[in-house]
């Protein structure tokens, strides 16, 4: 169970967070309309991804399909009045092509941080950092060796 931290009174509920998290780890995306504005937005935003919750739908749906064990575990909460910030975890198997990578079969354990802005209870916009040179370690194709340096 997450440790949910109140830094002040809060006005949003923990389950938009919830909901946007487990969108990841189920595919069910629906309940993604009552979590997130339309316009929804990031930083940074996936190459080609345009704003907006049916982006992050479309988005959610090709993840899924390139690791469909991915999970999230929610590690912490803190809450503000109108933000707040998310260390989970993601975890999973590299077993379809990602990152322009083909599948290993290797089992990764990645750290996430996040933090959410709110409008009318719902998340307006997302700030996030995926440590994605520690999957690329775990799945074995980082650090990369250069052609010229293969021995």
């Amino acid at each position: 169970m997450p440790r949910l931290i109140r830094r002040t009174r809060c006005k949003q509920p923990a389950s938009k967070h919830y909901t946007s998290y487990r969108a990841f780890s189920t595919g069910e995306t629906t309940r993604l309309n009552h979590a997130l504005t339309a316009d929804w937005d990031e930083d940074p935003r996936n190459e080609g991804q345009e704003p907006g919750r049916e982006a992050m739908k479309r988005f959610i749906a090709a993840v899924r399909q390139a690791l469909p064990d991915l999970t999230i575990e929610i590690k912490e909460v803190v809450f503000g009045d109108e933000k707040a910030a998310v260390r989970a975890e993601m975890r999973g198997t590299h077993s379809q092509d990602f990152l322009g990578v083909a599948a290993t079969g290797k089992p990764y354990a990645i750290r996430l941080h996040e933090f959410h802005a709110f409008v009318d209870a719902r998340i307006a916009y997302t700030w996030h950092m995926e440590d994605w040179f520690g999957f690329l370690n775990q799945i074995g194709v980082w650090p990369v060796t250069p052609a010229g340096d293969a021995q």
